[in-house]
């Protein structure tokens, strides 16, 4: 009989880059109750139920953000969030009008039971979403998931009929279940070789039956079959359906959808390996690495939302601009945002910019003659010289 760990769990500092970037691209969406944000949309948004305000969304979200970059431990995390939210206002019970009712009721806003639910919850559901994306790029050296118990004194115990389940990284098993499957829920996977999975005894078999039991969401009506055992809204793989989003937008599916779809999956792509490898000259074709505004949209006459990063751009960068480096490209959508626009010709912008360390950047972007794509041309550091010397030259549209 396995031992049940002692309940002393703590995060290990310095997460993996996937699982920094799952948190640090999702988007940020107020909602009213937690049932209002479903399932696969918490991969692709951060949300906390009564955080209404975006200040207060954006205070959150940066304290959890910082307590996954550097493992800070909840007790931290909760001394240095509790002063900025009670300033604010966002502490204790309050009266709220129910967006969707149009009911008074009373409110719980910020608490230290509270804290401790949006800390763990969003810090385990990364965790799991960055494991779940590293496991589809070395699966064949490591094929396998074993579901195992957490460090909890007591288990539900429909998860602990879990504990030791093998089954392929693969399998749609994990579409549902791959942990935390619930609040509260410490379970976990581990990614095992092909020799160790046999090693434990794993034959083949496919996953087991599961009972499905109705629930229904009373915000929306709607009812669904959800796993017994797992808590309604945990039924989902948040890894997948970011993986399933890149897809869409590699696909040009996204060209229609709405932009906050498409910038969540623009940066994925540019902290993901194909990005990486396309920027080091090791990947041909074209990605799509932004979002371009509705204005330079409209300034270009594109058909396309999308700024496309091809092999000729990376390979002109590593020829000109040796220093730059695959993060440094993290800034384009900013700059497209909020940098000067600079009309060189009636298919180029000029994009500048000077970014928090008081450096200045240009971007180069380009349609191509049929309209129906926007490709960046160039990208590099410039001086304050060259930067002035180019707005004394070109036509403004945004300053």
């Amino acid at each position: 009989m396995a031992l049940t760990p002692k309940a002393n769990f703590q995060f290990k500092k310095e997460p993996p880059e996937a699982v920094k970037s799952f948190f640090a691209n999702k988007g940020l969406k107020p909602s009213f109750d937690y049932r209002d944000i479903w399932r696969n949309e918490h991969g692709l948004n951060f949300t906390v139920a009564k955080a209404m305000e975006m200040d207060i969304l954006t205070d959150l979200r940066d304290a959890v953000k910082l307590s996954l970059d550097h493992g800070i431990p909840y007790s931290q995390f909760a001394k240095n969030i509790t002063p900025i939210l009670k300033k604010k206002g966002w502490w204790g019970k309050a009266h709220m009008i129910d967006p969707l009712t149009g009911d008074l009721i009373t409110a719980q806003l910020g608490s230290p039971r509270r804290l401790k639910v949006i800390y763990r919850a969003n810090i385990r559901s990364a965790r799991a979403a960055g494991q779940f994306q590293r496991a589809n790029a070395t699966a064949r050296a490591l094929p396998f998931f074993i579901y195992e118990l957490g460090p909890s004194e007591n288990h539900r115990p429909e998860h602990q009929k879990l504990n030791g389940l093998i089954l392929p990284v693969d399998d749609k098993f994990w579409d549902n279940f791959l942990p935390p499957n619930g609040w509260g829920c410490k379970c976990r996977v581990r990614q095992i070789s092909a020799v160790e999975a046999k090693s434990r005894g794993y034959t083949g078999s496919g996953a087991p039956d599961i009972k499905l039991v109705d629930w229904q969401n009373k915000r929306t009506g709607e009812i669904e079959k959800i796993p017994l055992g797992i808590d309604p809204g945990w039924n989902s793989n948040p890894g997948k359906s970011r993986l399933i989003n890149l897809d869409r937008f590699l696909a040009g599916k996204l060209e229609s959808q709405p932009v906050n779809l498409a910038r969540i999956a623009s940066r994925d792509l540019l902290s993901s390996w194909k990005f990486k490898e396309m920027q080091a000259g090791n990947f041909k074709g074209q990605i799509p690495i932004a979002v371009l505004p509705k204005i330079l949209k409209d300034e270009l006459t594109s058909k396309s939302q999308l700024l496309l990063f091809s092999q000729y751009t990376a390979k002109k960068g590593l020829k000109k601009h040796q220093d730059l480096k695959p993060d440094d490209y993290l800034k384009i959508q900013n700059m497209l945002d909020h940098g000067e626009v600079i009309k060189q010709d009636k298919n180029n912008l000029i994009i500048q910019m000077q970014d928090s360390d008081q450096k200045y950047w240009r971007a180069v972007i380009k349609k191509t003659q049929n309209r129906q794509e926007v490709f960046l041309s160039t990208f590099h550091r410039i001086s304050k010289y060259d930067r002035q010397n180019r707005l004394n030259k070109g036509d403004i549209l945004r300053k």
